[in-house]
């Protein structure tokens, strides 16, 4: 076990996440549903096809030999946490980038982290490494406390609500809290049985490390992720009419294959610090919290050098930066936690 390369991983694979929305500033003469769905398709589907071949160079071989309820159980699963992570997209043009990640990874983090401890390993909560992390995960639900205050104060600042109005930005702040709990049973699934017995197929049977076997397992979450994201877009787009956007702006691609990079990079990191060989028994939900610091600070340091804050006031910024401290102290106590349990 590795928990130092774990760590890392987890780490810088958040603080690409937490960058990966921000190309999308660029792409000026494009609707966000045009962005979306094409992100989507490659983020979620096509990028973690290749991914997991190369991780299990027979991955028919694997899936054959996976229990089919574990895969559709995968798939599900995928379906409800991505239709968080549709919520949060819809949440950052209303919202934006900084304050919108802090409330996502404040709320997915109490259910990524807190629930599989609860569910699965409950008599790690009392020992010392397992305060740690009781500690962590208070301190997350402090953050998001002190998050959702900043965003109040935003709202009230002259430029948010010329631009966006205070009734936008409260329902930009619940779809990201909304987007966050989903996004939450990510980790937790990760922690049941149908991700060890696709695990164990890819190891047995598709060619998989003990750690690129993680890849396999996130292929169905990811594809029926995609579904409830790519339906949406493509809605939106013949609501809205903006499918001839395409024809022009040939550039904004290269935006849509950065994005596609940055997430799918992301999420190998992560799904690579989640296995047992890096992190040990809690590597889903403890890589899910360092992942979670990563973003955070990531996401906010691009939000504040585009100007997202811009006008808010110098109290409304002193609430978020004292949320983001908070959630980088409860990541660490976590990692702490963990690095004493194991």
């Amino acid at each position: 076990m590795n928990v130092i390369l774990g760590a890392f991983l987890a780490v810088f694979g958040g603080a690409v996440n937490g960058m990966f929305a921000l190309p999308m500033k660029l792409a000026k003469k494009w609707s966000w549903e045009n962005v979306w769905l094409p992100f989507s398709a490659l983020a979620l589907v096509i990028f973690p096809y290749l991914v997991a071949v190369m991780g299990a160079p027979q991955l028919c071989a694997a899936y054959s030999n996976a229990a089919s309820s574990s895969i559709l159980t995968g798939f599900i699963m995928g379906i409800c946490a991505y239709f968080g992570s549709l919520l949060f997209g819809i949440s950052l043009g209303l919202i934006g980038n900084s304050l919108g990640f802090s409330l996502l990874v404040g709320s997915m983090s109490a259910v990524g982290v807190l629930g599989p401890m609860l569910l699965f390993h409950p008599e790690k909560l009392a020992t010392y490494g397992g305060r740690w992390i009781d500690l962590g995960i208070l301190l997350m639900f402090v953050a998001l406390v002190v998050c959702a205050r900043a965003g109040n104060l935003k709202a009230k600042g002259t430029d948010s609500t010329q631009k966006r109005g205070g009734s936008a930005v409260l329902k930009g702040m619940l779809l990201a809290i909304a987007g966050g709990v989903l996004s939450g049973f990510l980790p937790m699934g990760l922690s049941m049985p149908w991700a060890s017995n696709i695990a164990s197929a890819a190891r047995q049977f598709g060619g998989a490390g003990a750690t690129s076997a993680q890849f396999v397992v996130l292929l169905p979450v990811l594809i029926g992720g995609a579904l409830p994201n790519c339906l949406y877009a493509a809605w939106l787009l013949g609501k809205n009419k903006t499918w001839p956007n395409y024809k022009g702006a040939s550039s904004y691609w290269l935006i849509i294959l950065l994005m596609g990079v940055m997430y799918t990079g992301s999420t190998v990191m992560w799904g690579a610090s989640s296995s047992s060989a890096l992190l040990g028994t809690l590597g889903p939900s403890v890589g899910w919290a360092l992942f979670i610091c990563g973003i955070v600070v990531s996401s906010n340091i691009g939000g504040f050098a585009t100007g997202e804050w811009k006008g808010a006031g110098s109290k409304a910024l002193t609430w978020m930066v004292a949320g983001v401290l908070i959630m980088v102290f409860a990541a660490t106590c976590i990692g702490f936690g963990n690095y004493r349990l194991n």
